[in-house]
């Protein structure tokens, strides 16, 4: 007996090591021809893998939940745990460049975890054919991009595998009895991980859970969910009610930013479209793209994958693969960045594919004289998709070489201004951790103090301004990196440049120039958007999400309401700041009035020059008024106003728009005897 155990022992052990061999041996295939590139920096292809280093570093400093050291928790870590996994490394030494070194190891340690895992799932079989089926899914080149790019998928990988052999182990034994429920609770906790690693996964903890219940037999088949679920929806419900209490808004900043129902310009027709091209795009980029060299054999690895559910012992693990692709798909589809950062998001669906293939294989093998066919069949699935491996890790040099020469080379000059810089920008990532300057995200995804700048970008620019208008002249930040294209108005109107990074031959970034400007932020307020003047009973300042959300506010969307912004001559002779919203003719606004008086009051509208007329009711009257315009003045903010008998809080105002569009940028609510302005 004691020989028997060293010898499973010996085996495992050297199961193990080839598994990290042959990790290793996928991740060098792509680190090696970039690391050249990388000048001195472990190679990455994506400025989000920076994210999580922002993310790891602050949470290794002490200040879990943070993109920036003492500015408040922020909701922009989608992988809370990955995150955690990058701080043991920060903690263990692995600090600034040395983190990327830390995330190749992590990455190689999941790749081998999953080549294991995989190598189970498919026995009984040689153990030869078992490696080679194991190798499946690191066949597809888009896979191993997404595997070593330094982003969380690599561990999510792993910890799918983890999940599907827990499963396995549930299901292999209808009648294990006690020993039934701790394996279903083992399954909830790899669950659990899953949904840490990324929210999507909540699809791959229900089909889990259903499964499971499936094999219960004349058990609880309830129980069996609840036991393999409430890790996940706990986990689930945990980073919901954090981000709900920390930030007012239980949505993670990268669904306020990315998904298609949060872009408020998009009608329900138009997010259908999108989902379907997100659909097609996948399909026929990466399907038809990349899965196969040759494009009439892509049906080859999702045959095989059907082939799994024809044995009893694996159908549970094939099934829950397909099922799990199939939803992956659809729910990421519904992101409006999925075609981009090279489908990385779709990289999970593709692995579950390839690991239900490799069970079909593994049926097959099982026939008589079955394992020289599967033998066959896995290497010609694997030589299928192998040919496009070069054209991946040519992409991965030179996604890692644009983030290097943008990104990180910004970050390296931002370096350099004075210390107490604070740099606004558009990518979160590579700029603030390089640079080790105070910054704020103008999309969001970096929190600053509870101030919702990713719910204000999908507004657009003006929105984004309005917000930086709130903070404390001295909180606002004194430079800009952006990109010019990206952020045309705030750039031209609010900075002076004085630098810019140019890169030849742009696969990844947002823009092949992203500049460096001194801000100018004169034209704005004072500080917070409320009204310095006694006279005013209330005050709606448009396209400020924060004010708009406390008024109620309700632009003409999807077909209007589009944000916009001047600067011009206020009644002081001031040169001031003002963003507002299209109101297009015939169509209207509403907003609710928040504090009320019983005497008579004169409504201010703040408007464009092209406007031709504006018409006003409440409420509480049926009868419309017409505001009166004031003559138009160049260089000068002008007025539309109305008398009204008074406005009570929780007053509902509606603005129309007659003979065309106008723009709606502030409105007040004063006394009227305070008329003269």
């Amino acid at each position: 007996m004691p020989r028997l155990h060293a010898s499973i022992t010996g085996h495992a052990r050297g199961g193990s090591v080839a598994a990290v061999a042959l990790a290793c041996a996928a991740g060098a295939i792509f680190w090696l021809p970039a690391a050249e590139v990388g000048r001195g920096w472990f190679p990455a292809p994506l400025d989000d893998v920076y994210i999580h280093f922002d993310f790891a570093r602050s949470l290794g400093s002490g200040h879990p939940f943070e993109w920036i050291p003492g500015q408040g928790y922020s909701s922009g870590e989608t992988s809370p745990l990955y995150a955690l996994i990058l701080a043991t490394g920060w903690l263990l030494g692995f600090r600034g460049r040395a983190l990327g070194v830390w995330a190749a190891i992590v990455a190689v340690l999941s790749v081998a975890s999953l080549l294991r895992t995989v190598r189970g799932l498919v026995r009984p079989c040689p153990p030869w054919l078992a490696w080679l089926l194991a190798l499946l899914p690191l066949s597809i080149g888009i896979v191993d991009w997404a595997l070593f790019s330094g982003m969380e998928v690599a561990v999510f990988a792993a910890a799918i595998g983890r999940a599907l052999e827990a499963l396995d182990r549930v299901r292999a034994n209808d009648r294990a009895g006690p020993t039934r429920a701790s394996r279903e609770w083992r399954l909830g906790a790899w669950g659990g991980a899953l949904v840490l690693l990324r929210p999507e996964a909540v699809v791959i903890v229900a089909v889990l859970a259903v499964i499971a219940a499936r094999g219960a037999g004349r058990r609880s088949g309830l129980a069996a969910i609840a036991r393999t679920s409430i890790a996940g929806a706990i986990a689930t419900l945990a980073v919901l009610t954090s981000n709900l209490l920390a930030t007012g808004d239980a949505r993670s900043a990268g669904a306020q930013l990315k998904l298609l129902s949060s872009n408020p310009y998009l009608s329900e027709v138009d997010r259908a479209r999108v989902f379907v091209e997100n659909l097609v795009t996948f399909w026929v980029k990466v399907v038809r793209g990349e899965l196969a060299a040759v494009p009439a054999l892509i049906v080859v690895v999702p045959v095989l994958a059907l082939i799994g559910l024809v044995r009893r012992e694996h159908r549970a693990v094939a099934g829950a693969c397909i099922l799990s692709a199939l939803g992956w798909i659809l729910l990421v589809s519904w992101n409006g960045n999925a075609p981009h950062h090279n489908f990385r998001y779709y990289a999970p669906a593709l692995v579950l594919v390839c690991v239900s293939a490799s069970l079909g294989i593994a049926t097959i093998a099982r026939l008589r004289r079955g394992t020289p066919v599967a033998a066959l069949l896995g290497a010609g699935a694997i030589a299928i998709g192998a040919p496009k491996i070069p054209g991946q890790v040519k992409h991965f040099r030179s996604a890692s070489a644009n983030i290097r020469d943008q990104h990180i080379e910004v970050g390296e000059r931002i370096a350099r201004l004075p210390a107490d810089a604070k740099v606004l920008l558009g990518d979160a990532g590579a700029i603030p951790y390089v640079s080790g300057r105070t910054a704020v995200d103008a999309l969001g995804l970096g929190g600053y103090r509870r101030v919702p700048f990713a719910r204000a970008a999908v507004h657009g620019e003006a929105a984004t301004i309005e917000l930086i208008e709130r903070l404390e002249p001295t909180e606002r930040p004194t430079h800009f990196a952006l990109y010019p294209n990206w952020f045309n108005t705030l750039t031209s109107r609010f900075g002076e440049e004085i630098d810019r990074v140019t890169i030849e031959g742009n696969v990844i970034c947002g823009g092949a120039t992203k500049a460096i400007y001194r801000a100018d932020w004169s034209a704005l307020g004072s500080g917070p958007g409320v009204s310095r003047s006694p006279t005013v009973i209330d005050e709606l300042d448009v396209a400020d999400v924060i004010d708009e959300g406390a008024h109620a506010y309700a632009p003409p969307l999807p077909h209007g309401g589009w944000t916009t912004l001047d600067v011009l001559t206020d009644a002081s002779g001031a040169r001031r700041f003002d963003g507002g919203r299209t109101i297009p003719d015939g169509k209207g606004e509403t907003f609710v009035v928040k504090n009320g008086t019983s005497g008579p009051v004169l409504v201010r509208v703040r408007i464009d020059a092209g406007a031709r007329g504006i018409v006003l009711r409440t409420s509480r009257a049926t009868a419309t008024k017409e505001l009166l315009l004031e003559p138009v003045r160049d260089g000068v903010w002008r007025s539309a106003v109305a008398t009204l008998d008074g406005v009570e809080a929780g007053e509902v105002v509606t603005l129309e728009a007659r003979g065309g569009e106008y723009r709606n940028y502030h409105v007040w609510i004063e006394r009227a005897a305070a008329v003269a302005r």
